[in-house]
């Protein structure tokens, strides 16, 4: 087992790392940034239909802004919702437009009446990852647990480019990523990366 003392350090030099370069971009490549990766992914979610994204905290790679161009290649989407401090979240039917609710954690999720959402392909945030594909996550288990339970799903992260690390720590729960889809690359098991 990790320690998680390791974990947490490591959490806390990432941030900090995502911070400074999300206060760097320049606006118009802020805004610009991600907009083609649902054109390159369009093979990798061919036969997935239910398509689980995340509402941004902070400095976190916007997955909305996938939203539109998955929606026009016939995707269902849905986002979490967390249903307690335990580690346990549900994904509920989202569609642009949708008011959300405020979460815990400072979270956004869809309302608690919508229809529940059983995801084929989670597009997961993430603090650091590596070239092992894995992925250091906030520290809850929340989509630890998604993926266990959802464990034939697409399992993609999505981040920025600096927030690639040498390693990851991991845990013997732990899964490793499909892909990771940055503002520079679709990173896959090697020697598949491609570069946009």
């Amino acid at each position: 087992m990790t320690d998680s003392l390791d974990k947490a350090t490591l959490r806390l030099s990432a941030r900090a790392t995502r911070a400074a370069f999300v206060a760097d971009l320049d606006p118009l490549a802020h805004r610009l940034a991600f907009r083609a990766v649902p054109t390159l992914v369009t093979a990798m979610l061919a036969d997935r239909d239910r398509i689980a994204l995340y509402a941004p905290l902070d400095e976190e790679a916007p997955a909305l802004r996938l939203a539109e161009a998955l929606i026009a290649q016939g995707k269902t989407l849905c986002l979490p919702r967390v249903i307690d401090r335990l580690g346990l979240m549900e994904f509920r039917a989202w569609s642009p437009g949708d008011r959300m609710e405020e979460g815990r954690f400072g979270t956004r999720h869809p309302r608690a009446d919508a229809p529940i959402c059983h995801p084929d392909a989670i597009i997961a945030p993430l603090i650091a990852f590596d070239d092992g594909l894995m992925r250091l996550g906030q520290g809850g288990g929340y989509y630890d647990r998604a993926f266990a339970r959802y464990e034939n799903a697409l399992r993609l992260g999505l981040a920025w480019s600096v927030q690639q690390i040498d390693h990851v720590p991991s845990d013997p729960w732990d899964v490793p990523l499909h892909a990771v889809l940055t503002e520079r690359s679709i990173i896959t098991p090697a020697p598949e990366t491609v570069t946009l």
